[in-house]
C-alpha cells in the first residue's frame, strides 16, 4: 500500500514526508531477502503509480521499494508553498534536494546497497544518486533514461510568473493526453483517459505548482552525461524500440559509455516499456541480475 513516513534530510533541514510502496517490516513475504532489494524512481512529475504493472513482479521475487522524490509524486511539498507564502522564499527542490532526499530515504528504509532502477528523468536520477553514492548501488536498470541532455534550457531563467504559468499548462488535460499518447507504442491500448487521470492525480497536492517551478530554476540535471562512463556497478540499459521521446539511438550512447552494459530492446514499447511490457520488463530485469550474480 502506498503509505507516507517521515525521512529526516540533513542537506534540507528538514524531514519530508516521503511517499512510498514497499514491504512492510514485519512482512514474512516469500520474496529473497537475501537479494539487493530493489529501489525505483519514477520519471518527471510522475509517481509510484508509473510502477503499477512492474512492481508487483519484482516484488514477488526480492524484496522492492519504490519512492516519490521530493517535489514530485505523492512526497509532501506543501512547504515549498508555505515558505514562499510566508517569507517570499523558493526552496531549492532541484537534482542536489532530490538526490539527498533519495540517499536519506535510501538509509533509513533500506539500508544495504540496492538495485536501483529509473525511468526516463528518473533514468537521470538513477544516475545522479550511483554517481555520488556509489557505495548504496548494488546495480543499475536505466528504462529509457535521460542521461545524454543537459538541463532543461531557457526554461530555468524564466520569470516566476511565466515559469508558474508553465507549470499550470503542465496540469491540463490537453497537454497531459498529449504527452500521454506520445509515451506510448500501442497507444490505443494504453493511452487511456484513466492512464491520463492516474498520472495528473498528484498534481492536485499542496505545494505541486511551487516545487515544479523550484525544479525549473533549478536547471534540471547537467553534467551526468560526461560522468556516465564512471558508474561504477553492473548496468542494464532497457529501450522501447518505437521510443518517440528519447529514440532508440539514445541506448547506443549509453553502450558506448559503458561497454560492459547489457543493453536490450523492448520490441513492442515506446517510451513506457514498464508499463507497456511488464512482464518482458520484469523478465530482462531478472535476467541481468541473475547473469551478475546479483
Amino acid at each position: 500500500a502506498l503509505r507516507r513516513v517521515k525521512v529526516e534530510v540533513p542537506q534540507m533541514g528538514r524531514a519530508v514526508d516521503t511517499a512510498f510502496v514497499g514491504p512492510d517490516v514485519w512482512s514474512t513475504s516469500p520474496a529473497d531477502v537475501d537479494a539487493p532489494p530493489f529501489m525505483m524512481i519514477p520519471s518527471f512529475d510522475s509517481s509510484v503509480l508509473e510502477y503499477r504493472r512492474l512492481y508487483p513482479l519484482l516484488a514477488a521475487q526480492r524484496r522492492t521499494f519504490a519512492v516519490d522524490t521530493v517535489g514530485w509524486g505523492f512526497t509532501d511539498a506543501s512547504f515549498v508553498k508555505e515558505e514562499w507564502e510566508r517569507n517570499r522564499t523558493s526552496v531549492p527542490v532541484g537534482p542536489l534536494q532530490k538526490r539527498e532526499h533519495l540517499h536519506a530515504f535510501h538509509q533509513q528504509q533500506i539500508g544495504r546497497p540496492a538495485v536501483v532502477v529509473g525511468t526516463s528523468i528518473g533514468g537521470a536520477a538513477a544516475l545522479d544518486f550511483a554517481l555520488t553514492h556509489p557505495e548504496d548501488v548494488a546495480a543499475l536498470v536505466l528504462i529509457d533514461a535521460q542521461g545524454f541532455i543537459d538541463g532543461i534550457g531557457p526554461m530555468a531563467k524564466l520569470p516566476r510568473f511565466l515559469s508558474k504559468l508553465g507549470v499550470q499548462v503542465l496540469r491540463t488535460e490537453q497537454l497531459r493526453q498529449s504527452a500521454n499518447k506520445m509515451a506510448y507504442f500501442d497507444a490505443d491500448t494504453f493511452a487511456t483517459r484513466d492512464a491520463m487521470l492516474c498520472g495528473r492525480l498528484n498534481t492536485w497536492l499542496p505545494g505541486w505548482t511551487e516545487a515544479n517551478m523550484a525544479f525549473m530554476s533549478s536547471g534540471g540535471y547537467t553534467g551526468i552525461g560526461a560522468r556516465v562512463s564512471t558508474v561504477k556497478p553492473p548496468v542494464l540499459v532497457l529501450w522501447g524500440r518505437h521510443d518517440k521521446i528519447l529514440p532508440p539511438e539514445t541506448a547506443t550512447k549509453f553502450a558506448e559509455a559503458l561497454p560492459d552494459a547489457t543493453v536490450t530492446y523492448l520490441e513492442k514499447s515506446g517510451h513506457s516499456g514498464h508499463l507497456e511490457e511488464p512482464d518482458a520488463t520484469a523478465s530482462a530485469i531478472l535476467d541481468f541480475l541473475a547473469a551478475a550474480k546479483l
